[in-house]
Protein backbone atom coordinates (compact mmCIF):
# COMPACT_ATOMS: atom_id res chain seq x y z
CA UNK A 1 0.00 0.00 0.00
CA UNK A 2 1.34 3.40 -0.86
CA UNK A 3 1.22 6.54 1.27
CA UNK A 4 -1.62 8.10 -0.73
CA UNK A 5 -3.84 5.03 -0.11
CA UNK A 6 -3.06 5.03 3.62
CA UNK A 7 -3.96 8.72 3.90
CA UNK A 8 -7.21 8.16 1.99
CA UNK A 9 -8.15 5.21 4.24
CA UNK A 10 -7.36 7.23 7.36
CA UNK A 11 -9.49 10.12 6.14
CA UNK A 12 -12.41 7.80 5.33
CA UNK A 13 -12.16 6.13 8.74
CA UNK A 14 -12.23 9.53 10.46
CA UNK A 15 -15.39 10.48 8.59
CA UNK A 16 -17.16 7.17 9.20
CA UNK A 17 -16.41 6.89 12.93
CA UNK A 18 -18.90 8.97 14.90
CA UNK A 19 -17.41 11.68 17.02
CA UNK A 20 -17.94 11.81 20.75
CA UNK A 21 -21.24 13.39 21.71
CA UNK A 22 -21.05 15.61 24.77
CA UNK A 23 -23.92 16.05 27.18
CA UNK A 24 -25.27 19.46 27.99
CA UNK A 25 -23.78 20.36 31.37
CA UNK A 26 -23.65 23.32 33.69
CA UNK A 27 -21.87 24.17 36.91
CA UNK A 28 -24.47 24.57 39.64
CA UNK A 29 -25.02 24.82 43.39
CA UNK A 30 -26.47 21.85 45.28
CA UNK A 31 -28.19 22.36 48.62
CA UNK A 32 -28.46 18.92 50.25
CA UNK A 33 -31.41 18.28 52.57
CA UNK A 34 -31.63 15.04 54.58
CA UNK A 35 -35.00 13.32 54.04
CA UNK A 36 -37.72 14.98 56.10
CA UNK A 37 -35.59 18.00 57.08
CA UNK A 38 -36.36 21.61 56.24
CA UNK A 39 -32.76 22.87 56.57
CA UNK A 40 -29.92 21.94 54.26
CA UNK A 41 -27.06 19.98 55.77
CA UNK A 42 -24.53 21.25 53.22
CA UNK A 43 -24.26 23.62 50.26
CA UNK A 44 -21.71 22.49 47.67
CA UNK A 45 -20.71 22.98 44.03
CA UNK A 46 -22.02 20.39 41.61
CA UNK A 47 -22.31 19.77 37.90
CA UNK A 48 -25.62 18.99 36.24
CA UNK A 49 -25.63 17.11 32.93
CA UNK A 50 -28.40 15.72 30.78
CA UNK A 51 -27.97 13.27 27.93
CA UNK A 52 -30.62 11.26 26.08
CA UNK A 53 -33.17 11.77 28.86
CA UNK A 54 -30.79 10.68 31.62
CA UNK A 55 -29.59 13.09 34.29
CA UNK A 56 -26.18 13.17 35.92
CA UNK A 57 -25.39 15.15 39.08
CA UNK A 58 -21.72 15.18 39.98
CA UNK A 59 -21.27 16.63 43.47
CA UNK A 60 -18.02 18.12 44.78
CA UNK A 61 -18.19 15.77 47.78
CA UNK A 62 -17.52 12.85 45.42
CA UNK A 63 -21.10 11.57 45.18
CA UNK A 64 -22.43 11.02 41.66
CA UNK A 65 -26.09 10.54 40.89
CA UNK A 66 -27.12 8.82 37.67
CA UNK A 67 -30.84 9.10 36.99
CA UNK A 68 -32.43 7.06 34.24
CA UNK A 69 -35.88 8.07 33.07
CA UNK A 70 -38.60 5.54 33.79
CA UNK A 71 -42.31 5.22 33.15
CA UNK A 72 -44.47 7.47 31.04
CA UNK A 73 -44.67 10.45 33.40
CA UNK A 74 -41.93 13.06 33.09
CA UNK A 75 -39.79 13.55 36.18
CA UNK A 76 -39.74 9.90 37.28
CA UNK A 77 -36.33 8.28 37.46
CA UNK A 78 -34.42 5.30 38.81
CA UNK A 79 -31.16 6.21 40.54
CA UNK A 80 -27.82 4.39 40.37
CA UNK A 81 -28.90 2.16 43.30
CA UNK A 82 -32.20 1.15 41.69
CA UNK A 83 -34.35 3.37 43.91
CA UNK A 84 -37.07 5.72 42.72
CA UNK A 85 -36.08 9.38 42.34
CA UNK A 86 -38.20 12.33 41.31
CA UNK A 87 -37.62 15.70 39.66
CA UNK A 88 -39.90 18.44 40.98
CA UNK A 89 -40.51 22.08 40.27
CA UNK A 90 -40.61 24.60 43.07
CA UNK A 91 -37.58 26.78 42.37
CA UNK A 92 -39.00 28.45 39.27
CA UNK A 93 -36.35 29.39 36.74
CA UNK A 94 -33.68 29.36 39.47
CA UNK A 95 -33.31 25.58 39.53
CA UNK A 96 -34.89 22.19 40.09
CA UNK A 97 -35.49 19.82 43.01
CA UNK A 98 -34.54 16.14 43.01
CA UNK A 99 -36.05 13.84 45.65
CA UNK A 100 -34.12 10.70 46.56
CA UNK A 101 -34.75 7.99 49.11
CA UNK A 102 -32.55 9.54 51.83
CA UNK A 103 -32.16 13.16 50.75
CA UNK A 104 -33.31 15.95 48.49
CA UNK A 105 -31.13 18.12 46.29
CA UNK A 106 -32.17 21.68 45.57
CA UNK A 107 -30.08 22.35 42.47
CA UNK A 108 -29.63 26.02 41.56
CA UNK A 109 -28.38 27.03 38.11
CA UNK A 110 -26.54 30.06 39.51
CA UNK A 111 -23.52 28.90 41.50
CA UNK A 112 -22.09 32.40 42.03
CA UNK A 113 -23.19 32.44 45.69
CA UNK A 114 -20.64 29.67 46.35
CA UNK A 115 -17.77 32.09 45.73
CA UNK A 116 -19.34 34.50 48.26
CA UNK A 117 -19.53 31.68 50.82
CA UNK A 118 -15.86 30.76 50.20
CA UNK A 119 -14.82 34.40 50.65
CA UNK A 120 -16.74 34.76 53.93
CA UNK A 121 -15.30 31.49 55.24
CA UNK A 122 -11.76 32.54 54.32
CA UNK A 123 -12.21 35.88 56.15
CA UNK A 124 -13.11 34.24 59.49
CA UNK A 125 -10.24 34.32 62.07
Amino acid sequence: MNLRTLIALGFMAAICIPSTVHADSVDARCDIYPAGEDHSSVVIPCTFSQYQGNIYIDRSDGIKHVLKATGVRPGNFIDEKGHAAYRQSGLGDRGVIFRFRNESIFLYWDASSLSVLKTKTAEKP
